[in-house]
């Protein structure tokens, strides 16, 4: 699957959209949090996001993504029912830096954006 996201660089001020490949699951079912997990420990530990492990349930909301135009909860979207990916941050989200690590403690968790 292609799942590209859109990134940007406070520094230079740049925006750009990057291209993965992440396998397709045959055995089970990937949300979009999935692919982001797979895409920062194969490819790019740099992706920013909000990852969390308490909720995970579609409750709490902070996962929100903008899924191939929208707004989605990547903890419960199933990436499976795509073709391919256009990840962005939610309408109204801040941009996260490109260089930013979700595993960074000195970063507000309501930061970890794409």
């Amino acid at each position: 699957m292609t799942v590209l996201i859109d990134r940007f660089d406070p520094d230079s001020q740049e925006q750009r959209t990057d291209s993965f490949e992440v396998p397709e699951t045959e055995n089970r079912s990937m949300t979009v949090m999935d692919v982001l997990e797979y895409i920062t420990l194969h490819f790019d530990p740099s992706v920013a996001y909000y990852h969390h492990s308490v909720c995970d349930h579609g409750i709490c909301g902070r996962c929100a993504v903008c899924v191939n135009g929208k707004t989605k909860l990547a903890c419960i979207t199933l990436a499976n029912e795509y073709q391919s990916l256009h990840l962005s941050p939610a309408a109204g989200k801040k941009w996260c830096g490109i260089w930013l690590s979700a595993a960074d403690p000195s970063i507000p968790a309501e930061r970890y954006i794409l």
